[in-house]
């Protein structure tokens, strides 16, 4: 697909910890920001209809609503999701997307649900058991792509092996060029970290199309030591969450010792300006890699700037026709 062909992405607008207005403040912004996007709002329609009402009308021309029966709550199981998903608005924006009605989803719902009705909806892609989260983390260079990011927590070696082909392919096809990999570990030395890591090392050393470069540690991540990390969802989530804290940390504390002059104005342009390009939360939106389908989890606690991200990220792929590519090169490394 052309980098500028129209973009058909449907949006579960209720879903997220701010409710509609975030998801829609995040979609017109996204709108504002591609000319070939046309976006597909799922949720409350009388709530979405006066949320859009001040929108300008060349950018309301591209959103089309749809109305839902309900939303799934944030709390609840995959397994409760699987059996009271039906008529949902996440459950009606991964229909169409099964449906060829759209070509990409983005959710800002539950993870485990998200995860569990994709799978029931679309089925996985060939030699593929569970979805990942990927996202990239800004660091020194190029930012750093991670995955798995909490969607599957104490997998084994071959799930990691499976992981790492994945990731392998998605930023091939994503930035075109072949990634650096990485195994995520508490030190760099072969004989460090528990057996299903060094397990996992001698699996993904032995697959001829990846680019193994050994452990990487936590700090060298953000140093761009390596373009792809992987890791399992427990120690990715946690390697995300931190990096977050620690963004608003130290810019929360610099903006405090800026003065309320001229000056300090200036500062805090700039330093707005750096913010955006090392919070995580700017680079918002992982896609659910193994599914059929291209489907984009927002964080739940995205901003609109959040939320637009991840939406650009849909485009994105859609454009780049990752899913195609990836069930390509998965059936030709077999």
């Amino acid at each position: 697909m052309p980098e500028n062909q129209s973009v058909n992405i449907a949006v579960d607008a209720m879903g997220g910890d701010g409710g509609c207005r975030v998801v829609v403040d995040g979609a017109v912004q996204a709108l504002s920001d591609d000319d070939d996007l046309v976006l597909q709002l799922v949720g409350n329609r009388s709530e979405l209809e006066s949320v859009l009402s001040p929108v300008d009308t060349r950018l309301r021309d591209r959103i089309r609503l749809h109305e839902a029966e309900s939303v799934l709550p944030m709390d609840v199981s995959a397994a409760w999701a699987i059996r009271q998903g039906r008529g949902t608005s996440m459950q009606q924006c991964l229909e169409m997307l099964a449906e060829g009605q759209v070509q990409a989803v983005v959710s800002a719902g539950n993870t485990g649900a998200l995860m569990a009705l994709s799978r029931q909806t679309m089925g996985m892609l060939p030699g593929i058991e569970r979805p990942a989260l990927m996202a990239s983390i800004p660091g020194a260079g190029e930012p750093t792509w991670v995955l798995d990011l909490g969607a599957n927590v104490g997998v084994d070696a071959h799930r990691l092996l499976e992981f790492a082909r994945l990731g392998h392919f998605a930023v091939e096809v994503l930035t075109g060029r072949a990634p650096k990999t990485g195994l995520l570990n508490i030190g760099h030395e072969p004989s460090k970290g528990p057996d299903v890591l060094r397990e996992a090392a001698r699996l993904i050393e032995s697959e001829r199309e990846l680019e193994y470069t050994g452990f990487v540690e936590a700090d060298a991540v953000f140093a761009g030591a390596v373009d792809l990390v992987v890791c399992d969802g427990f120690a990715g989530n946690i390697l995300l969450k931190g990096a977050e804290g620690m963004v608003k940390l130290v810019f929360g504390e610099i903006e405090r010792g800026l003065g309320h002059g001229p000056t300090g104005w200036l500062a805090r342009r700039r330093l707005r300006c750096l913010h955006d390009r090392l919070d995580p939360a700017m680079h918002n939106g992982a896609p659910l890699l193994g599914v059929r389908g291209t489907v984009i989890k927002s964080h739940g606690s995205a901003c609109a700037r959040g939320f637009a991200a991840a939406v650009r990220l849909a485009a994105l792929e859609a454009r780049r026709n990752l899913i195609p590519e990836l069930e390509r090169r998965l059936w030709a490394s077999y």
